[in-house]
């Protein structure tokens, strides 16, 4: 028996090492398998792409629970929300027991997020990015009587430091929570049961249609909910949700239905003070809120019931009741006292128009200063209203009680105001007001610069008696304030809101920079002394009917030592500047100033100003420009540089032509600087119109040269600005313009090796890119190009030339008194024939080059025969069969073909062919009769040559008959005078040989 005992213990000693090492090697073995199996069902049912860093399973966590874990989990959605991140957690656990694995009934022992980021965005149209499940394909149905009923339970569920952010356009409402924790436990096996759940939030914003009603709140939520009738019904059992210190209870039932929500719930609050509804005030919930002052009694309840759905609102209606409240700051002297509040909101139909808001009574005393308000709003839209506001404020108490650090304020501010009526913006009617305001003694300084506003007081009163807009006044007067010594002073007189009538009057000093420095503006520093002395009156339909002479506006204005500066510009100085006013026009008088490295000095007068303020119509002008240095550069929009650009430059954008502005601008200009261009001495008249810049009889010196332009730039279009222009250039150097314009650089690039100048009158147009660049598929143009004096050495297309020839003085090209006429169209330059010299050689040239660089050129010369080249030489021997003179001048035509950089010579065949058969053939004839003449000259047979050749000394008719032969037979070749000798010495001398005999 020990022995069987013995092996029994062994036996069962060695499976449970088994069963644990197979635990602990499974899940590694298997780990690669497990993985690619879960990608491939979550590709299977899943409409969005996630990822997962890691994923391990294993036994000795919690046993004999399995866990499995992933970590670094992600999932992104696709369209219509490509790329957004919808989930993202470090960590997501799950333990399930080992034995319910092997059953029918699945429960889970816990899950874990640990730091997820959930994302959830609804679209205007309802199409949500949390919809991400692929659609079933299984049509079949499964009797549930042939199947074994299938359970899932939980046990417990846990969410750390969690963000969510949900955002709802189509309500629209926009929720999000930092730092939310959340737990529960709750048994889904069964049909009835409790789910207990805890929830904290470090921080709950929440806002609809625009509007935050909570602003990082604290929030933490108790909640025992009952959940019944197949997962669709939550009871509230025990609860309790606090925001800050402000806890409201809910009893009641919510369920949701196929289309809609149900709901019968209550609320309220079952704290009683009213330091709880204290921390939900911005600004007042702080860290040291436990140590504020408070009293009074608080009552806070409601009530929501009825059906929610797209087309239907629940019945509401919520109380507040406030009952002699106070609080104050431990460190302060002053306390808000006698708060007291009676606002009811009801609505019993759910109509959101028929919502009625009642605030009987607000009354609290800030120290010694009284607010009273009450209000009702019986409809929402149109809304009808009667509401009053009472209120007198010392600003130095309140500047006590609501400490704004660095801020210090004084005076003495009062309004009073009733209204009462119909808002309507439709039917353009409003409550009935009667309104005063005035403040007096007041003061304003702020910790980041010493001079304080002093002095300030104004009265107001707005009259309305029967609710028409026309009907509205609005009126200020003696407003004053002094800033550091500079007093200013204005009155408003503002009627008629349908059409609004203005009678404004204003005079004194303004230092913008004291004024920015006290109310800073973001991004831009003003500063600046303003004088101002004006009066405007006038109606603002006289303004849109351009009646501009029913708008007295006159006085006059003066700005000295201005500066404007902001990131997104150059900054703007002006030393000094005066304006004087009438309805029609301004007057510019002395404007000095510079923007970023540019001066200026601007007189003349800018008209139609007030249609352009107020309607934004186009203002008119004739201004006098000067400057020493204009740098357009500074103007240029910015564009982006590819990451694999070398140049750590700017790149240059297009300069926009406001369509709103009709300038006649007369400039004179000794310096500018537009891109890698320095040009001096402009004067000319630009016309600015309609987004187009005509430039007017516009000259100026660049590169050496000297300019006259006429055309228009037109950026009416600013992603496709255009340029049209008549250019005439004197005196440019040939390098400098192939160096400086894409132009000439792409039709020919040879034009950089040309030692010389030239002039051209020439018209161009075409579209610029946005680099300001031409761009060179659009260019059209042309017009005459003259070359006094120029020379080309050391080319690839002389090299080429001279290797069909052996002329040792061809090297260098020569042009002198050229008159070229040239033309750009559809991407291509066409020359028309002009003459250079190679060496001492004429050569007519004609052509093409093309926007892809390749070129198209004939080269028309005359060469000695004796300095052909051998392949030459064979090509015109191939055709005449016969030797030339060495010294006979051979017209030659060269193609030249490639590109400039690798240019490829030919001779020309059929039109070579012809003029070598000519050039030799007339060079033979010549040749052959003179040698004829050699040899036969002296003896018998001169007589018979000579009269074959017409050449006879006898000045007789016979002459005359022989000249008019030549003149009307063709010249004898030299075979046939050869055969015409011989055959008239044999007959010569047989004739001799019979006498003799």
């Amino acid at each position: 028996m020990k022995k069987i005992f013995k092996w029994v213990f062994i036996v069962l000693g060695g499976l449970l090492v088994l069963i644990l090492a197979a635990a602990f090697i499974l899940p590694i073995v298997f780990k690669d398998e497990i993985k690619a199996a879960i990608e491939k069902e979550i590709a299977k049912s899943v409409n969005a792409d996630v990822f997962f860093e890691d994923f391990n399973v294993t036994l000795f966590r919690s046993f004999p629970n399995v866990t499995a874990e992933l970590k670094q989990v992600g999932v992104i959605n696709r369209a219509p929300f490509e790329g957004q991140v919808l989930f993202a957690t470090q960590e997501f656990t799950v333990d399930v027991n080992i034995m319910d694995l092997l059953g029918d009934q699945l429960r889970v022992k816990g899950i874990s997020l640990v730091k997820p980021v959930i994302n959830i965005k609804v679209l205007p149209d309802g199409r949500a990015n949390y919809d991400i499940a692929y659609p079933s394909t299984d049509t079949t149905t499964t009797s549930t009587t042939d199947t074994t009923e299938f359970s899932f339970g939980i046990d417990h569920w846990e969410i750390v430091d969690a963000d969510v952010t949900y955002n709802d356009q189509s309500l629209p409402y926009v929720l999000v929570v930092k730092g939310l924790n959340h737990s529960g436990s709750g048994d889904f096996t069964q049909d009835v049961f409790d789910l207990k759940t805890r929830t904290t939030a470090d921080t709950v914003t929440t806002s609809f249609d625009g509007v935050e009603y909570l602003t990082n709140k604290k929030a933490e939520i108790d909640a025992t909910l009952t959940i019944s009738e197949g997962y669709t019904k939550y009871t509230f059992k025990d609860n309790t949700a606090k925001i800050n210190d402000f806890a409201v209870h809910f009893d009641g039932w919510f369920k949701m239905n196929e289309n809609d929500f149900g709901m019968d719930l209550t609320f309220n609050s079952p704290e009683s003070s009213f330091k709880s509804l204290l921390s939900l005030v911005p600004g007042i919930y702080s860290k040291d809120f436990k140590d504020i002052k408070t009293e009074g009694e608080l009552s806070f309840k409601g009530a929501v019931k009825g059906t929610y759905s797209e087309k239907q609102m629940p019945a509401f209606n919520l109380n507040l009741l406030v009952n002699n409240a106070m609080f104050k700051y431990p460190d302060l002297p002053t306390a808000i006292s006698n708060i007291n509040v009676d606002l009811l909101v009801d609505n019993k139909d759910g109509i959101i128009d028929n919502t009625v808001i009642n605030l009987k009574k607000l009354h609290l005393d800030f120290g010694s200063n009284p607010v009273d308000a009450s209000a009702l709003v019986t409809k929402m839209y149109p809304t009808n209203v009667d509401a009053s506001l009472a209120a007198k404020l010392n600003l130095n108490e309140l500047s006590k009680m609501f400490p704004m650090d660095g801020l210090e304020m004084k005076g003495n501010y009062s309004v009073n105001l009733k209204a009462k009526g119909i808002y309507d913006s439709l039917k353009k009617t409003i409550p009935a007001i009667d309104a005063n305001m005035a403040l007096a003694g007041g003061y304003v300084k702020s910790k980041d610069f010493p001079m304080p506003l002093e002095n300030m007081r104004f009265t107001s009163t707005i009259k309305n008696a029967t609710g028409k807009m026309a009907e509205t006044v609005i009126n200020v007067q003696d407003f004053s304030l002094l800033l550091d010594k500079e007093q200013f002073n204005a009155n408003l007189l503002l009627q008629n809101l349908d059409d609004y009538n203005w009678d404004l009057k204003a005079k004194g000093g303004i230092d913008l920079e004291k004024i920015t420095k006290i109310f800073p503006i973001e991004g831009m520093t003003l500063a600046g002394k303003i004088n101002a002395d004006l009066q405007t009156k006038g109606k603002y339909s006289d303004v849109q009917a351009e009646r501009y002479d029913k708008l007295p506006t006159s006085g006059s204005a003066s700005l000295k030592d201005f500066k404007y500066i902001t990131k997104d510009l150059p900054e703007v100085t002006l030393s000094q500047a005066s304006m004087q006013f009438d309805p029609k026009k301004i007057e510019l008088k002395n404007l000095d100033g510079k923007i970023g490295k540019s001066d200026f000095v601007v007189t003349g007068a800018i008209s139609n100003y007030i249609a352009y303020v107020f309607g934004n119509e186009t203002i008119k002008g004739k201004v006098n420009f000067s400057s020493n240095l204009l740098d357009l550069n500074e103007f240029m929009t910015d564009t982006e540089v590819p990451a694999t650009a070398t140049t750590d430059t700017a790149s240059y954008g297009v300069i926009p032509i406001p369509n709103n502005i009709d300038f006649i601008l007369t400039s004179n200009v000794k310096s500018v600087k537009m891109m890698d261009y320095n040009i001096t001495n402009a004067v000319g008249d630009i016309i600015v119109k309609d987004g187009v810049a005509n430039l007017s009889n516009l000259k100026f010196n660049m590169l050496g040269g000297s300019f006259v332009v006429n055309g228009a730039y037109n950026t009416k279009d600013v992603n496709h600005p255009k340029y049209d222009f008549a250019l005439k250039i004197d005196n440019l150097a040939i390098q400098q313009a192939a160096s400086s314009f894409s132009v000439v650089q792409t039709y020919a690039p040879i034009a950089g090796l040309v030692n010389g100048k030239f002039n051209t009158d020439f018209k161009i147009a075409g579209e610029l890119k946005q680099d300001m660049m031409p761009n060179l598929a659009t260019v059209n143009g042309g017009g005459l190009i003259k070359i006094a004096q120029a020379s080309l050495k050391q080319s690839k297309l002389v090299a080429g030339v001279t290797s069909l020839t052996k002329l040792n003085d061809s090297d260098e090209v020569n042009l002198k008194d050229v008159l070229m006429s040239a033309s750009i169209e559809g991407g291509k330059l066409s020359v028309k024939p002009f003459d250079v010299n190679f060496g001492s050689y004429k050569t007519t040239v004609a052509g093409s080059t093309a926007l892809d660089g390749t070129i198209d050129y004939t080269l028309k010369m005359n060469i000695p025969a004796n300095k052909l080249t051998s392949q030459l030489n064979s090509f015109v021997g191939k055709y005449t069969n016969t030797k030339t003179d060495p010294n006979a001048p051979i017209p030659v035509t060269i193609g030249l073909g490639g590109t400039f950089a690798d240019p490829k010579t030919s001779l020309i065949g059929d039109e070579q062919k012809e003029q070598a058969k000519e050039a030799v053939t007339n060079a033979a004839k010549e040749e052959g009769a003179k040698a004829l003449e050699k040899a036969v000259k002296g003896t018998e047979a001169e007589k018979i040559i000579g009269g074959i050749l017409g050449k006879s000394n006898k000045k007789d008719s016979t002459a005359t008959k022989t000249d008019t032969a030549k003149a009307t037979n063709p010249a004898p070749t030299v075979q046939d005078v050869k055969k015409q000798v011989e055959d008239e010495a044999k007959k010569k001398i047989q004739g001799l040989l019979k006498k003799k005999n």
